[in-house]
């Protein structure tokens, strides 16, 4: 079961330890909210598991992402990008909308879930790791949910605390403030179009006291490189 995302790990381990818990129960809904790739991967284990999925994701996500998420048959809820993170718009308030609102329906909770950087932490991290032989100056991962960057982070500077790691940032997402000032500012709500990276809102997932330095990126330098 494997997309070829790193999401696929964050929700692979996610869903494992919720069946062993009994949170999750055969024949369940999976709930998230998404931009695209841990949707897919959610949508891809839901159909090998038994398990329906259902989806919410902001109306900036392209139509192909969309119609991928429902060729492997998840349910999509299309919500406003526009709209403040206290909105009952907002895609994740939806999605906590629904999951309460589902009998036997489990939630990922990626954004919050210390589940999502203990993945990273315990599989991608030590693979990195094997794999470059130790021989890391720099770690470079933008952060939606931040798991990634936050448990690679993490395991990459236990190894070895002179490793820098820096997190690229979208202009318009709050983690570039909220690195260098510590405060959010609300006008901040994930007007570019560069997907799946950046935030609206401050995910417990980011472990900002792993990061060295938080870099600002637009879209054009993005979408020309």
């Amino acid at each position: 079961s494997d997309l070829g995302s790193i999401k696929d790990r964050i929700v692979d381990y996610i869903i494992t330890d919720a069946e062993q818990r009994g949170v999750l129960q055969p024949g369940g809904s999976i709930v998230e909210n998404t931009s695209g790739n841990t949707g897919a991967a959610i949508a891809l284990l839901a159909a090998i598991k038994g398990y329906a999925a259902i989806l919410t994701m902001p109306d900036k996500v392209s139509l192909e992402k969309q119609n991928a998420l429902r060729a492997y048959g998840a349910k999509i809820v299309i919500t406003p990008t526009a709209v403040l993170p206290d909105s009952p718009e907002h895609y994740v308030n939806v999605a906590k909308r629904i999951a309460a609102e589902t009998p036997n329906s489990f939630r990922i909770d990626q954004y919050d879930n210390p589940k999502n950087p203990e993945a990273h932490y315990l599989s991608t991290a030590p693979e990195i790791w094997q794999q470059t032989s130790g021989n890391i100056d720099i770690f470079i991962a933008s952060g939606s949910t931040g798991g990634t960057v936050s448990g690679i982070g993490r395991f990459l500077k236990e190894k070895n605390p002179t490793i820098k790691v820096l997190m690229p940032d979208p202009i318009g997402s709050v983690y570039y403030d909220y690195f260098k000032t510590g405060k959010i500012y609300k006008k901040r709500n994930n007007n570019y179009f560069v997907e799946g990276v950046g935030e609206d809102h401050i995910a417990k997932a980011l472990d900002f006291s792993v990061l060295d330095d938080v870099i600002p990126f637009s879209d054009p330098d993005a979408f020309m490189m």
